[in-house]
């Protein structure tokens, strides 16, 4: 089977606009872990050709009485291998259109063309219009870059790169966007694809010269031609020969998509905020409880690394980390603080104990036998009293444990809520790259 834009014909006397229009029937499948995308889009392509209608006529008429042994392309696809001699009009399905002119349009980022794919067409050619349309049906899987930053919650921009043949002074002089439609032909409610959901279709219409996409593409992310090089791929602008002169006349489809989040936010990100919401009970238990704090964190960190096994299997792949993977980070982070926390007020505490057990042995070895006067103390006071004044100190002192743990708490319950904010929502200023839906809306 040929390619879905395979030309023909001889081109007009001068360069044409070719208005674009995009309806895809539906998207089959988008492959994050390989960054592809599958999918079936009705191009239709349309232009001024005064020559058109002519052509059709004596093209049909040629293969009706015999001139044209067979007509390689019938204006339908309905027709093909089937088209009739003994029509008497000139309908679109029963009409030959292989004399008009067609451009040849290369598909640049395709990855593979099903074998069995269908690929209807249609040329269209009314009388006493100029206009000419063509569409055909692509059923393809293609290569592209994707951006998951901001997963579950993100927006991917899946590209179809078409171009017309390079050339100096070519036949098409731009391409002009048109109609778009995210749905086509197939009626039906619900879901048209599991796990996204199609926010949007645009076309953006290019041009630009060969030499500054060479030198673009090779200038940028590899080394320039050698000097010697009798035909150098870099090189000025506007040198002369085909690789200076010639112009890419391009258009791009982009579909835009959004993740469905609510699974992942079930699946993934409540587990792991309720995980780390269990270890603020940490900062409740006892001081003294040192044993049990620390074990209430190492069952969470555990709990989490389990987690996090079932969670990456679930996961794009990426050469970055995703907003899932650096909230379990947090996570983690906020988890192990409660241990050395806990090691530090159990520390005070014990501390603090063994002060006051000492204070208190103080008072008992020097209670006096009754009857006898108290010593006094450097500031004038009876020794006992002293001590007991002391004894109320230390209590008060006693409470630093309790304030370190509830000033924990707040800090880790802020960070966490701070933290999963910025990393799920995101904030615009952060990442001003990242590919947005709103200009669908």
């Amino acid at each position: 089977m040929s390619l879905p834009f395979t030309g023909q014909g001889d081109e007009p006397e001068e360069p044409v606009e070719v208005y674009v229009s995009a309806m895809m029937e539906r998207l089959l499948e988008v492959d994050d872990k390989n960054y592809l995308f599958e999918n079936i889009v009705y191009v239709y392509l349309s232009w001024e050709d005064e020559r058109a209608y002519q052509q059709m006529i004596d093209a049909t008429d040629s293969y009706r009485n015999g001139t044209l042994e067979e007509c390689e392309r019938p204006c339908s696809s309905d027709s093909q291998g089937s088209l009739s001699r003994r029509g008497t009009g000139y309908h679109h399905h029963d009409t030959c259109c292989s004399t008009i002119w067609l451009p040849t349009i290369e598909m640049l980022n395709v990855y593979e063309l099903p074998e069995g794919r269908l690929q209807p067409y249609g040329i269209i050619k009314d009388e006493g219009s100029s206009g000419v349309a063509w569409w055909v049906g692509i059923h393809g899987k293609y290569f592209t870059p994707m951006d998951f930053r901001r997963f579950p919650f993100d927006h991917q921009e899946l590209d179809m790169q078409f171009s017309f043949t390079p050339e100096v002074n070519p036949a098409i002089k731009r391409f002009i966007p048109s109609a778009t439609s995210t749905r086509f032909l197939i009626r039906g409610e619900g879901d048209a694809l599991s796990g996204f959901e199609v926010a949007g279709i645009k076309i953006v219409a290019k041009k630009e010269s060969l030499q500054d996409e060479l030198d673009f593409f090779i200038g940028g992310y590899g080394t320039k031609s050698n000097p010697n090089d009798p035909v150098k791929i870099t090189g000025g602008p506007a040198r002369s020969g085909y690789l200076g002169q010639a112009e890419r006349v391009s258009f791009d489809i982009f579909i835009g998509v959004d993740r469905f989040s609510k699974y992942y936010v079930l699946n993934m990100i409540v587990p792991v905020l309720l995980l780390v919401s269990l270890s603020f009970i940490t900062y409740i238990i006892p001081p003294s409880s040192l044993d049990s704090r620390i074990g209430l964190n190492v069952t969470l960190f555990l709990a989490l690394t389990a987690l996090q096994f079932v969670v990456n299997d679930q996961l794009p792949k990426s050469s970055y980390p995703t907003a899932v993977t650096e909230l379990i980070l947090v996570c983690y982070l906020v988890v192990s603080f409660g241990v050395p926390e806990s090691i530090v007020v159990f520390a005070l505490e014990a501390t603090m104990k063994a002060r006051e057990d000492k204070l208190m042995k103080s008072i008992k070895d020097g209670e006096e036998v009754e009857g006898m006067a108290s010593p006094k103390s450097e500031d004038g006071l009876p020794e006992s009293m002293s001590i007991a004044m002391r004894v109320l100190k230390r209590k008060r002192s006693q409470k630093a444990p309790f304030i370190i743990d509830m000033v924990s708490l707040a800090v880790m319950i802020v960070i966490v809520i701070v933290a999963s904010t910025i990393i799920l929502v995101g904030v615009p200023s952060l990442m001003p790259d990242l590919p947005d839906r709103r200009q669908y809306d």
